[in-house]
């Protein structure tokens, strides 16, 4: 198939150097498909994802019926991806999703994934992990379920990270789905070694921390962040001994005014040990994860593929 264009598009800088000009009873130029799929291809290879989503796009225009459709509408949502257009994207990878009739084929494959990428990226990993399920309940290829039940457990190790979050039983749910023929190649039963010993991390308890500090920097100092806990002693007993010697001479206005900044000191140093726990606890989590698992997600856009992000550091 090809498509005749006016000289005047030329000058606008539409279109790449490929045009062939032609003369006589043949009008301004000539474009095939090979030469706007190659043009888009090269832009993208060559990371100039902008310049490559708009010529994916005009590929699609043109030649709508050309095989190559549903691989340049995939790769132009992976160029919306890279050029930080994640709801874009996100929008462009539902579409193709919506009006494949195979779950299974490569490109509405690599449109689910990519989708839930966007999702995240957009710090929205509820909605990736929808896409996820979703897709789980439409594919029938084993391969497809076990990176579908990699990712999701990815998911949920990354949610753990957030304070307030634990999503650890999930991770580990979805790592033992997976099938007996994949497990081995994942190494599952190490990731679960990971999850289990995260799960049993050293804790400090936010109780013993909140009682604690009652004796102001006591339970920063069982927390271990000693600079906080002298700083704490140090602020809390000095506005105490000022309130103390301000009654003492006779001056209660000055003692009260002193006693009351210095209840909101105090209770301040008694939430701020709860919660150093708490920070404690999801920290020492996360450093035993990331001794096995890399959380950044990834995209190798030279072989216009995604890769899944569960990583191993071994």
């Amino acid at each position: 198939m090809r498509i005749y264009l006016t000289a005047l598009t030329l000058v606008l800088g539409l279109y790449p150097p490929y045009a062939q000009a032609f003369s006589g009873d043949q009008p301004g130029l000539l474009i095939t498909a090979d030469m706007q799929f190659d043009y888009a291809q090269t832009l993208f290879d060559q990371k100039d994802f902008n310049a490559a989503q708009v010529e994916f796009k005009r590929f699609i225009n043109f030649f709508p019926q050309d095989p190559r459709r549903d691989r340049a509408d995939c790769t132009a949502g992976v160029a919306l991806f890279h050029s930080g257009q994640y709801y874009e994207a996100a929008k462009r990878f539902d579409a193709i999703i919506r009006h494949s009739k195979d779950a299974d084929s490569e490109w509405t494959r690599q449109s689910f994934f990519m989708q839930s990428l966007a999702f995240e990226a957009m710090d929205n990993t509820a909605y990736a992990q929808i896409v996820m399920q979703n897709y789980l309940k439409l594919t029938r290829d084993t391969d497809t379920k076990d990176r579908i039940y990699l990712e999701l457990a990815r998911l949920h190790i990354q949610n753990t990270v957030t304070p307030g979050n634990d999503e650890l039983d999930e991770a580990r749910k979805n790592l033992s789905l997976i099938s007996p023929e994949k497990q081995q190649e994942y190494e599952v039963l190490k990731q679960l070694e990971t999850i289990d010993n995260a799960t049993h991390a050293p804790t400090k308890s936010p109780v013993l921390a909140g009682l604690l500090s009652i004796i102001p920097g006591g339970g920063m100092l069982y927390c271990e962040r000693y600079k906080d806990a002298f700083a704490s002693f140090c602020f809390n007993t000095g506005l105490i001994w000022a309130a103390y010697t301000a009654f003492d001479h006779d001056n209660p206005a000055l003692g009260g005014v002193i006693s009351f900044v210095e209840a909101g000191f105090y209770s301040g140093n008694i939430y701020g040990s709860i919660s150093a726990a708490h920070k404690y606890n999801k920290a020492a989590q996360i450093k035993i994860l990331n001794q096995t698992f890399n959380l950044e997600p990834g995209f190798d856009p030279v072989n216009k593929s995604y890769f899944l992000r569960l990583k191993h550091n071994f």
